[in-house]
């Protein structure tokens, strides 16, 4: 999905949010800090996790192109890579490889 502002603020607007809502307000939330903070995303390192109801983690060293981010809901584990731009589920990326 690409990140989008006013995405961001749409959902800021809706009361309760799903399981899926949530890890896709979080994603894009995550993202939109980024710009805020004006980051240079690929010299940025990102370790930063997330508690609660939703645990999710974000991983990204240095130099690198795409981070890695893990997300828990109820109990089943869900990986996504991301970027400035945006994220994607892994799952997808990986069907790439099978065609």
């Amino acid at each position: 999905m690409k990140y989008s502002e006013i995405e961001v603020k749409n959902m800021l607007k809706v009361g309760e949010l799903s399981l899926e809502e949530q890890v896709k307000f979080n994603i894009l939330n995550f993202i939109r800090v980024m710009h805020l903070n004006q980051q240079d995303f690929i010299e940025s390192s990102f370790a930063t996790e997330f508690f609660g109801e939703l645990p999710m983690t974000f991983r990204k060293y240095p130099g690198q192109v795409v981070g890695l981010i893990t997300a828990t809901i109820n109990g089943e584990v869900q990986k996504f890579v991301f970027t400035d731009q945006g994220y994607e589920p892994l799952e997808e990326i990986l069907k790439l490889t099978k065609k």
